[in-house]
């Protein structure tokens, strides 16, 4: 294959292009990562609110529904439902996410959850049936069960924090394995291209400077210096043009020569 001049520029031009183009891949690469870690940890954050959100409206509910026994108007037990609705959609809402998947304490969840509800609604429906209701018995019953919800929400959170840690010491690890990529890709392409112009310049430069000498000497008249081609291209080809020319020159010299 003739190795032109052009070709040898575009070569060069071709690798340097591919050894921007795989940093700027791999800076892809991690962008997509970032970007799904980002919304992990967008989708963590919603589920810890909730969480929260659920412990507010046990707590919220268990106090509403202290203030309806110790008071017993409409207004209070209505307030309890309220509150209570509020736990059912909350809780629902965070066995509905995708990032609640811990089937160990959804089910504990779910166990604390019917077990505060059988509470609610048993004082419930004493307080609208206007039974009495033992106060302290109400209190020591309502603290245990709100005990146990809370401590399954509190372990609840712990693994979404864990999760989101996780989540961000990947996401620190694929920050700086991109970064340490590009650099190298950076520093191998600066090598590379001062390789590469090195390679293109001495190709031309040198073989010209042969070819210089020997022209000058074929000017002197020395043609006893032959040019050796050195490559198979546009140079190699001045290369063989004026070593032709000196043989012709030194054959037609020494013809002159013994014809006189």
């Amino acid at each position: 294959m003739k190795l032109t001049i052009a070709f040898k520029m575009s070569l060069g031009l071709l690798v340097m292009l591919l050894l921007m183009i795989v940093p700027g891949a791999g800076g892809l690469t991690g962008v997509r990562t970032m970007r799904g870690l980002t919304s992990a940890l967008t989708d963590k954050h919603d589920v810890s609110r909730t969480i929260w959100t659920i412990k507010v409206a046990v707590i919220e509910t268990s106090a509403a529904l202290g203030d309806a026994v110790e008071i017993g108007t409409d207004g209070e037990i209505a307030m309890a439902h309220f509150w209570y609705s509020e736990l059912e959609g909350r809780t629902e809402n965070y066995k509905s996410m995708p990032a609640a998947s811990n089937a160990e304490l959804i089910q504990k969840l779910e166990t604390s959850q019917l077990e505060f509800k059988n509470l609610y609604e048993e004082y419930r429906s004493k307080l609208q049936a206007r039974t009495p209701i033992n106060r302290e018995e109400f209190e020591n019953r309502t603290d245990e069960v709100v005990q146990d919800y809370t401590a399954v929400l509190d372990d609840l959170q712990k693994e979404v924090d864990k999760s989101m840690e996780s989540a961000l010491e990947e996401a620190g690890h694929t920050q700086t394995r991109t970064l340490s990529l590009m650099a190298g890709f950076t520093i191998a392409t600066a090598i590379l291209g001062v390789a590469l112009a090195w390679w293109l310049i001495s190709s031309v430069t040198r073989p010209v400077r042969h070819l210089v000498e020997v022209t000058d000497n074929i000017s002197m008249g020395n043609l006893d210096m032959p040019i050796e081609v050195t490559s198979r291209d546009e140079i190699g080809e001045l290369q063989e043009s004026i070593e032709r020319m000196r043989v012709s020159l030194k054959t037609a010299i020494e013809r002159l020569k013994k014809q006189r």
